[in-house]
């Protein structure tokens, strides 16, 4: 489960930015249903809600995620790659002489178990500035740092780390590389990452083909689904003949509204665009809450009318008992609901005038400007908690529009 996730100097976040998932304690609001009870002296939030105006950098924080998930993968294979065959790494906020070509950092804080492990590195192109890794139960140790070669280990709690520190390369992750040679921690932090799902709400590209193999191959998976989808007056799904379509079946009357049969509607040419996106979002989702892995979604709302994001949501608040968290970015305010989310699971991003994103909660507010009765929903399109510019209307826009 994630606790914290740190970055630095990533596209258009500069300074470093700081995500929570573990709840604040003085917030007595529903602590039954949104909360993952841990055995330590934080608990955890089953969802966060990320709001902030366009352009503001709600999916630059996704894209954080995504690529330091992919770094972790990916970074033993793509160093055995020629360098014109390489993906690209160039992260740095450019709106900065001072930032444009320096590193770039990433860190997550997550629990497994009774254990917290903390892991990050620093990042410039290809090269591996630093990288650290810190485990506690009762205490935090250090496992292992790293500045570009040079290496300290604790041989005692991190031994797995001797053997292969000399045929690492500076464009490798110690971690990915030690992953590779099935070191059973290393292991451990690099299937945690795999374990993180990260899916854009604008285009199914990216999932429709899981949907579609899940339908195919876990029973348990199509009954869900087909009950799921019963509002729709959809009366069966199936996974098509194609690799990666799926087929749903409508009902068929006679003109007496007599039920003759079913036919069939090839999910991806017949359906709208919001039960395309439905459809294949619910397969990431089942996988996420039966296996208790965590989900960022960026414009999970998009396409989707605002009653079927919230029982959306509800799942994730009220119906998750395996640990699975889910973080999304979104624009459908009535979510922001008090009687959906704690204060603690709302977040904002906003952009200043030099174009440096900002990530904060609403629960550092004071009890001046929003409480645990008031409406999250009107106070934020007010903007009393910023994150929510828009277009201004005014004189000077309307003699450009139509001016001679």
């Amino acid at each position: 489960m994630l606790i914290e996730f740190r970055f630095k100097n990533f596209r258009s976040f500069r300074d470093e930015t700081r995500f929570l998932m573990s709840n604040v304690k003085s917030f007595g609001e529903h602590i039954e249903k949104n909360i993952i009870k841990t055995k330590k002296e934080f608990d955890l939030l089953k969802t966060s809600a990320i709001y902030g105006s366009n352009a503001g950098g709600k999916s630059n924080f996704i894209s954080a995620m995504a690529h330091m998930a992919g770094i972790v993968h990916n970074s033993f294979s793509n160093s055995l790659k020629k360098e014109e065959d390489k993906p690209i790494h160039d992260f740095q906020f450019k709106l900065n002489t001072k930032t444009e070509n320096a590193d770039t950092m990433f860190e997550v804080s997550f629990l497994l178990v009774d254990t917290i492990y903390r892991y990050g590195f620093q990042i410039n192109g290809h090269e591996i500035k630093k990288e650290w890794l810190y485990k506690k139960i009762e205490r935090e140790i250090v496992l292992f740092s790293r500045e570009g070669g040079d290496f300290d280990i604790n041989k005692s709690a991190f031994n797995e780390g001797i053997k292969y520190k000399d045929d690492v390369n500076q464009n490798v992750l110690f971690i990915s590389h030690l992953a590779q040679n099935n070191q059973i921690i290393s292991r451990i932090v690099f299937n945690w990452f795999l374990n993180v799902n990260i899916l854009s709400g604008l285009t199914e590209d990216n999932y429709a083909l899981y949907t579609s193999r899940l339908i195919q191959k876990d029973t348990q998976f199509k009954n869900w689904i087909s009950l799921a989808l019963k509002f729709m007056e959809i009366a069966n799904i199936e996974a098509g003949e194609e690799e990666g379509k799926v087929v749903t079946y409508h009902n068929r009357f006679d003109e007496n509204n007599l039920l003759i049969n079913s036919i069939p509607f090839n999910v991806s040419e017949n359906e709208s665009h919001g039960t395309k996106k439905l459809i294949y979002l619910l397969g990431p989702m089942y996988d996420t809450l039966r296996n208790g892995r965590i989900l960022f979604i960026d414009e999970f709302d998009s396409k989707l009318h605002p009653n079927l994001t919230k029982k959306l949501l509800m799942l994730f608040n009220e119906f998750n008992i395996k640990g699975a968290q889910l973080v999304f970015t979104g624009h459908d305010s009535s979510l922001l609901d008090k009687n959906l989310l704690r204060r603690d699971q709302i977040w904002f991003i906003g952009k200043d005038q030099f174009g440096v994103s900002e990530l904060y909660s609403l629960s550092e507010f004071n009890a001046k400007t929003v409480r645990n009765t008031s409406s999250y929903e009107k106070k934020y399109l007010e903007n009393k908690f910023g994150a929510s510019d828009t277009i201004e209307l005014n004189q000077k826009l309307m003699d450009f529009l139509y001016g001679e």
